[in-house]
């Protein structure tokens, strides 16, 4: 089993060794923009701060969100976009009930929007990526790639030679 490279607490590295989760940069960033970007946002509006921003602020938390779930989950794309994009909604459900929140069908919108916007990037970059793939698979073929056969006939119309 792989180790992970960074330490981690021994109850931890047992289950991790165990039922290889795997922990690696690739996984974690996405999650820790996240929170981080939760925790800046949350800083900003609990001091009262009225921001202008606030649907930009949707699109920028469900566009990580999905990041996140797509990338820690290691899941479809299709699958991390339903459970953003249901989050959302189910977030603004909630606010319906809790005092002194209003829920907002242009937020739900908004958060929609970041899902997309996320997934038609991942779907581009995985285009372009196997494009690159193809065209180099395609140039080193293209040297050893179709070779015709050599004919061994005696008579000259095999050979492509007209008698005129």
């Amino acid at each position: 089993m792989p180790r992970i490279r960074f330490a981690l607490p021994h109850i931890i590295a047992y289950y991790v060794d165990r039922d290889y989760i795997d922990i690696s940069l690739s996984r974690i960033m996405p999650l820790a923009a996240l929170c981080l970007f939760g925790l800046l946002t949350g800083v900003i509006f609990n001091h009262g701060l009225q921001h202008p921003y606030d649907k930009a602020l949707h699109l920028g938390f469900y566009g990580l969100l999905t990041l996140s779930i797509h990338a820690f989950f290691c899941c479809r794309l299709r699958i991390s976009a339903v459970a953003a994009v249901a989050l959302g909604f189910a977030g603004e459900g909630v606010q319906m009930f809790i005092p002194g929140r209003e829920a907002s069908l242009m937020d739900g919108v908004a958060n929609g929007i970041g899902v997309v916007i996320v997934v038609a990037a991942i779907a581009l970059w995985r285009m372009e990526t196997r494009k690159i793939d193809a065209d180099t698979q395609v140039d080193e073929t293209a040297d050893f790639g179709e070779l015709q056969p050599i004919r061994l006939s005696s008579s000259p119309s095999s050979r492509g030679v007209s008698d005129r």
